[in-house]
């Protein structure tokens, strides 16, 4: 699997707040000893009932095709954050990404997505996010998101899904024209 050694996606042409500190973190696929760390981010980011347990993500770290990645910090190897996805009817998919409450809004996010997006390169990204988390709204937009629907009751009664989509396309072979 191939993915950057920084938090900053090579040959990006966009610069986003953040992405300096992104610089120091390593993305990295999630080893054993970072699922105690993932299991804590988890339950710093998202309700109980929301939050990945060791089962699921004992499961995601040796399910074939699911690509699991880890922000660590550069300097104390400290997991920053994670981004799960997989493949899944021809796109790829964002199934989580959760950060470190002390790593929020530096990067980290937008450096988890862009190398999962190299990690699996063919067809649009997809993922669904909780209808009140604008800040990740915000985020998933700054990257080429654009919502595609909603799906009522998603996250539990009243707790609805914005689902999103990031084209990409495949690129075109340069043609020659015959007079």
């Amino acid at each position: 699997m191939k993915t950057p050694a920084t938090g900053s996606a090579p040959g990006s042409d966009h610069s986003h707040p953040g992405d300096d500190a992104a610089a120091n973190v390593r993305i990295e696929p999630v080893t054993w000893g970072d699922l105690r760390e993932v299991v804590a981010i988890q339950k710093q980011s998202f309700p109980a009932r929301l939050a990945y347990g060791w089962s699921a993500l004992l499961t995601l770290r040796i399910w074939p095709g699911v690509v699991f990645l880890v922000a660590r910090d550069a300097k104390t190897g400290t997991v920053a954050g994670c981004c799960i996805g997989d493949r899944s009817r021809g796109s790829a998919r964002v199934m989580n990404l959760a950060i470190r409450p002390d790593w929020r809004r530096r990067g980290v996010g937008r450096a988890l997505l862009r190398a999962l997006g190299e990690a699996i390169p063919e067809g649009d990204v997809t993922l669904m996010v909780q209808e009140h988390n604008t800040g990740a709204q915000a985020l998933y937009t700054s990257e080429g998101f654009i919502r595609s629907g909603t799906v009522l009751n998603y996250y539990g009664k009243g707790q609805h899904g914005i689902s999103m989509r990031k084209p990409r396309y495949a690129p075109v072979a340069p043609r020659t024209m015959v007079t």
